[in-house]
């Protein structure tokens, strides 16, 4: 058991829009640095190219002017046909996007007056909604920054680890609902939850719906005033620099929304400009299908579970978009009651990672805090489990069709161990080759189904089709996979764990070559 006076592990909330940091300090308390200065605790994850050897991350890449300015990376990181973006001569994969944003956040840190220790081991958290890839391309951009990434943990999960840690004192079980709409991906979870077990019910999501959506649709409104008062498009005569900062006017938009009926803002495109007013009223009717689906995915997972909202005890509000108005009148019209919302759920998933970090750091893996007077925290066993986010098999023959044969189905509490026959399909064959995918469907061709690799068996005796082959699956908590496919007449055997191949069409060293010339400027 590691003392206190170890080096922290910190926990990192890798946001689509906003990304945080926290770690638990000498009192046992989980607390989010403040790495926005005086914006406060976040920064925007946000990536300004501006020349070969110049670029900004974070508040700086919004608030200058450059040739790239690349954001919401997050939404395609891990993502096979994923956006890709280029820049003199380079193309810039999400991972590596994400990369820089890691280290600036290392950077503020380790340049601040805090007297904090270096950034080195980390837990980052992802939506619970995540395939397997992403999951590994979260830690692949935790490395590519330098960092070593003890864990990676579901969102809602931190979330409600944050809650069951720091606020709840009874053992009293209870039922709650992690609505987690964030800037980029909505994750919505059903967890039983004491200070000493957090047990995921079950899952579902939208990793394509978050805060963004809802700027979208005031860029579009605001565009289409531009045009209807001016006559022309925004788009064909707006600047590089006009459209981002149109991209900006909505977010402050939204967000001032929240607080008041109306709000007025000046556009600018070309040489024109015009003031625009948006009321709430016209906000919330153009934004009704997006809150729709929030509530359709919340009636998904209860299905799913065979909940109510009424069995319900506790619904927390998680992620800053949370704060709107309309999600907040959603959610308490479903559940009959007000929902819980801190005043910055920005922060409740940063908090659960340090937590988490904190647990490993003291080599308490199943462990859990109580409370000694109002703050100081201590540690007793607890147990942890988790949901399968989606399905997962091998690819394998049903008379004369391929199929993905589900192994472990969506939903399945972790960690998990199963294991399943099957019989070779071909005479003499000297390899056996088993595919394996991540699908919620059996049909191969699905756009939701993802191949994550293949276990082969090489120089097997030729023989008869219909020899019985045996494939055990295991799952852990943090949702890596181990599979063995075992060729039982011979007994020989292959066991690999899962892991992505690594960066489509990169060279790490390349990738690294560029990241030290950028390091010197990420920080003023």
């Amino acid at each position: 058991m590691k003392g206190d006076d170890a080096m922290p592990i910190y926990g990192i909330d890798l946001g689509t829009t906003f990304s945080a940091i926290a770690y638990v300090n000498p009192n046992r308390e989980p607390v989010c640095i403040p790495i926005g200065g005086e914006r406060g605790r976040t920064i925007p994850s946000a990536v300004l190219f501006v020349n070969e050897n110049e670029a900004h991350v974070g508040w700086e890449a919004l608030e200058r002017e450059g040739a790239l300015l690349i954001q919401f990376a997050k939404r395609d990181i891990g993502l096979e046909r994923g956006r890709r973006w280029e820049f003199r001569g380079w193309t810039y994969t999400p991972e590596e996007i994400s990369a820089l944003i890691l280290r600036k956040i290392v950077q503020v840190v380790g340049a601040h007056s805090w007297r904090l220790p270096p950034v080195r081991d980390v837990v980052i958290t992802h939506p619970q909604y995540f395939y397997m890839s992403q999951k590994e391309a979260t830690s692949e951009a935790g490395r590519l920054a330098g960092l070593n990434v003890r864990a990676t943990i579901p969102e809602p999960t931190a979330a409600a680890i944050a809650y069951g840690v720091c606020e709840r004192a009874e053992e009293e079980s209870r039922t709650i609902l992690v609505f987690d709409l964030g800037g980029g991906t909505f994750d919505v979870t059903l967890m039983k939850v004491t200070q000493r077990k957090f047990e995921v019910l079950g899952s579902a999501g939208d990793a394509q719906l978050g805060g963004i959506d809802w700027d979208a649709e005031l860029i579009r409104y605001l565009k289409e005033e531009f045009r209807r008062r001016a006559g022309v498009d925004f788009d064909d005569v707006a600047s590089h620099g006009q459209r981002v900062a149109l991209e900006q006017t909505a977010q402050r938009m939204k967000e001032q929304l929240s607080d008041q009926d109306e709000v007025r803002e000046v556009i600018y495109a070309g040489t024109m400009h015009m003031l625009v007013t948006v009321t709430r009223e016209a906000f919330e009717q153009m934004c009704a299908p997006l809150v729709d689906r929030c509530v359709q995915k919340c009636g998904e997972l209860l299905q799913l579970t065979g909940y109510k909202w009424s069995e319900l005890d506790e619904v927390i509000l998680v992620g800053g978009s949370t704060k709107m108005p309309m999600i907040q009148r959603a959610v308490r019209a479903a559940f009959g009651r007000e929902p819980r919302i801190d005043q910055d759920p920005k922060l409740a998933v940063a908090h659960g990672a340090a937590i988490w970090g904190y647990w490993v750091e003291q080599g308490w893996v199943d462990a859990r805090w109580g409370r000694e007077g109002s703050s100081s925290l201590m540690v007793e066993p607890v147990e942890v489990s988790g949901r399968t986010a989606h399905g997962l098999g091998v690819l394998a023959r049903r008379g004369e069709h391929e199929i993905i044969d589900i192994i472990i189905p969506r939903n399945t509490q972790t960690p998990h161990h199963v294991a399943k026959e099957y019989y070779t399909a071909w005479d003499n064959m000297t390899e056996l080759i088993v595919p394996l995918y991540e699908s919620d469907s059996e049909d191969p061709d699905s756009p939701a189904c993802v191949r994550l690799g293949q276990v082969i068996i090489e120089g097997l005796p030729p023989g008869p089709r219909g020899q019985p082959v045996r494939v055990n699956f295991e799952i852990d908590l943090a949702g890596r996979l181990r599979v063995k496919v075992t060729h039982i007449p011979t007994g020989a055997e292959r066991v690999v764990e899962v892991r992505r191949e690594g960066l489509v069409g990169r060279n790490e060293p390349d990738f690294n070559d560029r990241f030290r010339r950028l390091n010197s400027i990420c920080v003023r």
